[in-house]
């Protein structure tokens, strides 16, 4: 990894920060009218020399890191539903309900943009407006959608989808595709697949052709793709490992994925955080017990991905010994440049 002095003078300042600010103030749960003393406002100087290494930090040769942020929230009453509080080190935020961001949201996130060099995105799931439909016309929800029917409700969906990226001043988007295998469709399913797939690539890449500077990524089965050149507008590929149940599942995707067409050396995986609405304590974990996050950063160490995503990494913030403790180790194992 190039520029290596880059992460002495990062991690000088980095330490720094957390030697000066109190761990507890970050781990513990309380009222956002609260003021709590940081870094940026008992040094000042300090903070923004270490933000000026941060940024140079983002140019680096580094694989990025996304973490899924849940701002269902409006109206935060802890440091977990702030913008502000994920862990620095973390490339792009990918906001899990864009519509009705508030103003607080959006300030938040231009602050976090312009300190820290943050992208903030959200996800276009092509799958989901399937289901979405299919549940309007009281279909199966993993029936393929009659491709002449289904047109006029696609259109709107993603052209409403992707409005939501200038509304809000979005860095760019997450193309979600799951797709399936044409081997065991009949022939009406395969032509109505292929149309309604044509329908999907079509305007995600005329839409990228008229916004060039966005940041754009692709999440989900990249091998079931018919047309793969949409996979060359993709800055980074991660493949949905949130339903794995170990690390030999987690490269057998990998495997999979790696298939005429898919740019292997853009391949990247996402797993799931835990859920504060899980009583069985299923959602996060592997079969084994362990998070899932924590096999994650063991699995990536020896794995050659080009980057990793986290769904749901807001509830790491409640993590012990320090908040966000497993996205942090995710970040170091993929990146130990930054420990």
């Amino acid at each position: 990894m190039k520029n290596n002095s880059i992460y002495k003078y990062i991690l000088t300042a980095f330490c720094s920060v957390f030697l000066l600010a109190s761990c507890s103030d970050w781990t513990e749960v309380r009222s956002i009218e609260i003021n709590h003393p940081d870094i940026s406002t008992q040094n000042p100087e300090l903070y923004q020399r270490y933000l000026a290494n941060l940024r140079e930090y983002r140019n680096s040769d580094r694989k990025p890191v996304y973490m899924w942020f849940d701002n269902s929230e409006k109206t935060p009453w802890t440091r977990a539903q702030r913008y502000t509080s994920i862990p620095d080190s973390v490339d792009v935020i990918v906001v899990m309900h864009p519509e009705n961001l508030a103003d607080w949201e959006l300030n938040e996130i231009a602050q976090v943009r312009r300190d820290k060099r943050m992208k903030a995105i959200f996800t276009i799931d092509f799958d989901e407006i399937k289901a979405v439909y299919n549940a309007m016309v009281n279909a199966a929800p993993d029936d393929e959608p009659i491709a002449l029917e289904f047109r006029d409700f696609a259109v709107d969906s993603l052209q409403y989808a992707l409005s939501l990226v200038r509304k809000y001043n979005f860095d760019g988007i997450s193309m979600g595709y799951t797709g399936r295998s044409l081997m065991y469709m009949t022939t009406a399913e395969r032509l109505d697949f292929i149309q309604n797939e044509r329908l999907f690539v079509g305007m995600m890449q005329d839409w990228i052709a008229r916004n060039p500077s966005k940041h754009i990524v692709f999440q989900g089965s990249p091998q079931y793709l018919v047309d793969k050149s949409l996979l060359e507008h993709a800055e980074l590929i991660l493949l949905q490992g949130r339903n794995a149940q170990s690390q030999s599942q987690l490269t057998l995707m990998l495997r999979m994925a790696s298939v005429d067409g898919v740019p292997t050396d853009r391949l990247g995986m996402i797993v799931s955080a835990t859920s504060l609405n899980d009583p069985n304590n299923v959602i996060g974990f592997f079969q084994n017990g362990n998070l899932a996050m924590a096999e994650l950063a063991i699995w990536a160490q020896s794995t050659d991905v080009a980057g990793v995503g986290v769904f749901n990494g807001s509830t790491d913030y409640f993590s012990e010994p320090r908040s966000y403790h497993f996205m942090r180790n995710i970040i170091s194992s993929i990146n130990p440049s930054f420990r």
